[in-house]
């Protein structure tokens, strides 16, 4: 019987098909893009509809689980030198006024994939290693290049005028001193107003990172249930095809790759929920 699934499985793939379908595979995990819109990208090329292909992936995985060329490629992880200069991108951005998102994005050359990676990463620094943004806010600053300060608009006003200086109580006096503070002012409560902006923006980038990462994880989910559930029917449909005089003999063959079939069912579900 299983030599049948196998036949059946493979059935009018060529294999300069097969070759694309895990060439795709493997691009598409370079870039970080969803393995659905693998299949749905040669869907027209092989003029096949996305869930035959997807369904095709996953039996050649079944079918040859230790083939790790089948398998889409490992994600590359940030080396401490892509680290340090991903940190000193992004904080001389925010310290010209400019957001983490337009900054990572105009570094991944408009390359979504690349951009959410690039985000991710300064995320999780942000999160877990505050000192190395410290370290390089410091390098920065040691430097003379742009950083993020902390600004308050009080102590920008009283470095306006020392009430106890008498020099300056007097230029205070003149109408055209009196004119340039305000105009400083103004300029400070327009600053104060484009850190609300980037601020409600910062926030709407966490926001969009977070749906992403949900979305990645509920394909990933969907991708692996649909191949569970794929699994379940080639085997009962092919036991089910069998003549009945053939089925007696598969029977306990059947019954033990139903049993593993519903194990690992099962052991999909848990994760789920756990």
């Amino acid at each position: 019987m299983e030599s049948q699934v196998k036949t059946r499985t493979r059935t009018g793939w060529q294999e300069d098909e097969t070759s694309r379908l895990f060439t795709a595979v493997k691009e598409a995990s370079a870039s970080g893009a969803p393995l659905r819109s693998v299949f749905e990208a040669l869907s027209d090329d092989l003029g096949r509809k996305p869930n035959s292909i997807r369904n095709y992936y996953y039996a050649c995985l079944r079918q040859k689980p230790d083939a790790t060329y089948l398998r889409a490629a490992p994600f590359a992880t940030f080396t401490p030198e892509e680290t340090h200069q991903l940190l000193r991108q992004v904080l001389m951005a925010r310290g010209q006024g400019i957001s983490v998102r337009s900054c990572v994005m105009d570094m991944a050359g408009g390359d979504h994939s690349l951009m959410l990676r690039y985000q991710n990463k300064y995320r999780t620094l942000l999160k877990h290693r505050p000192e190395m943004i410290e370290a390089v806010r410091e390098e920065l600053r040691q430097e003379g290049l742009p950083y993020p300060k902390e600004s308050s608009l009080d102590r920008a006003d009283s470095a306006f005028c020392d009430p106890e200086d008498t020099a300056a109580a007097r230029l205070m006096a003149e109408p055209c001193v009196s004119a340039m503070l305000e105009g400083l002012k103004e300029l400070l409560r327009r600053a104060a107003r484009a850190e609300e902006i980037h601020e409600k923006q910062r926030t709407i980038d966490r926001m969009q990172v977070q749906q992403d990462l949900r979305r990645i994880a509920w394909e990933k989910d969907f991708d692996e249930a649909t191949a569970q559930l794929e699994g379940i029917l080639c085997l009962l449909r092919d036991f089910l095809a069998l003549p009945r005089e053939s089925q007696i003999p598969q029977l306990d063959t059947f019954r033990d790759a139903a049993l593993e079939s519903l194990a690992q069912a099962e052991s999909f579900l848990t994760r789920c929920h756990g």
